[in-house]
């Protein structure tokens, strides 16, 4: 399936938030249209859409979400057999009368702390770059790198000294891009790939404090 251009991209993600705005539907964009939309380059594209939702006291699981889109939306979703399970199908109209259905993936999730924001998608594309192999991997580390100069640093997503998986996932990103290294420091704390120290943690910070008054005296 051929890949969005940003305009197209952008218009049906303004649809899709329309129409879940309208259900009163807490969610949020991820994957490579969450990238595409927050830091936009010409070479990065998508073919689909995904979501994920928060279940909230009416029980909207992404399955009844499909359901109620179809139901409710029928001029602009159509079904999508997807592995024999159907999901929406954006209806994006093309010149010429054309109609391509862009595929939207809805997950859920049953404890929503927070909206994803670019530290958390900058944590899942680390990982997902060392856990899948094929295209979609390949794409990951360059999501990576264009989403850096929106991430801060400290934030507790960008945490990996207690996930060994990050810590491994990390060391393998930096195989494949190691000019990466430095821009990473500057926003991830992890101790065994940087050596790094976490100066919000108190240890920590006694170890940094002593090692100073060694110095000095």
């Amino acid at each position: 399936m051929p890949v969005l251009l940003q305009t197209q991209l952008e218009h049906v993600a303004a649809i899709i938030a329309q129409r879940l705005d309208t259900m009163k539907i807490d969610y949020a964009m991820m994957g490579g249209a969450a990238v595409c939309l927050m830091a936009p380059d010409p070479q990065r594209a998508t073919e689909d859409v995904d979501l994920v939702i928060r279940v909230d006291h009416r029980s909207i699981t992404a399955d009844l979400l499909t359901n109620k889109l179809l139901i409710s939306f029928p001029s602009d979703f159509a079904p999508v057999s997807q592995f024999g399970h159907n999901i929406p199908g954006y209806k994006l109209r093309l010149p010429g009368g054309v109609v391509r259905l862009v595929e939207l993936e809805v997950f859920d999730h049953q404890s929503w702390p927070n909206r994803p924001h670019a530290e958390w998608i900058i944590r899942e594309k680390i990982r997902s770059q060392y856990q899948r192999h094929g295209a979609k991997q390949a794409v990951d580390p360059q999501d990576v790198e264009n989403l850096l100069s929106y991430a801060i640093p400290g934030k507790s997503e960008l945490n990996f000294d207690d996930d060994q998986e990050l810590q491994d996932a990390l060391a393998t990103l930096l195989k494949r891009k190691p000019k990466l290294r430095s821009d990473l420091k500057e926003v991830i704390q992890c101790q065994a790939v940087f050596g790094n120290y976490d100066i919000t943690s108190h240890e920590d910070f006694e170890v940094l404090l002593g090692a100073l008054f060694f110095f000095k005296f």
